[in-house]
């Protein structure tokens, strides 16, 4: 049985010492490009795996590899990604590549139409589970009319 090669070391010792390696840097991008590209289109990728890709890459490098993708490929990733947004089925072909790009900096997913008639429902990321003062039961009191605060003590005269 053969053992297999970190190709993680492997890459890194390319990147660390690119000296050693001045044959192959057009080899290099091609394949770094290929391998983020390869993740890109993987089944499992969400927004936050496309925001830690962008965070890892720059945003200079993340938006030259998503330029390079087809159209077919951007727009295949927009429809995974962001499968609701009105403007999927009639834009322009530039701009999948222009919405994954502001999808990776921070842009939200357009959510889920409601249907027709129907009560929108509570997103349960925005209800609060901590008391407020103003939700507690010292503010929730109703006054009686009496005055339970003690009087204040006189001060003495003289001393």
């Amino acid at each position: 049985m053969a053992l297999d090669v970190d190709g993680l070391a492997i890459l890194n010792a390319i990147a660390t010492r690119p000296e050693a390696f001045p044959d192959i840097g057009a080899e290099i991008a091609k394949a770094g490009r290929a391998l983020v590209i390869k993740q890109l289109k993987a089944r499992s990728m969400s927004v936050t795996g496309l925001r830690l890709i962008r965070g890892s890459l720059g945003p200079e490098s993340f938006s030259l590899v998503v330029d390079g993708l087809s159209d077919a490929e951007a727009k295949n990733l927009v429809s995974r990604l962001d499968k609701n947004h009105p403007d999927l089925k009639t834009a322009a072909a530039d701009w999948p590549r222009r919405h994954l790009v502001s999808l990776a900096a921070g842009t939200n997913p357009v959510a889920r139409p409601a249907a027709p008639g129907a009560e929108p429902k509570p997103n349960a990321t925005k209800t609060l589970r901590s008391t407020r003062a103003l939700g507690s039961a010292a503010f929730a009191a109703n006054w009686d009319g009496k005055d339970y605060d003690p009087k204040p003590k006189k001060a003495k005269k003289g001393g």
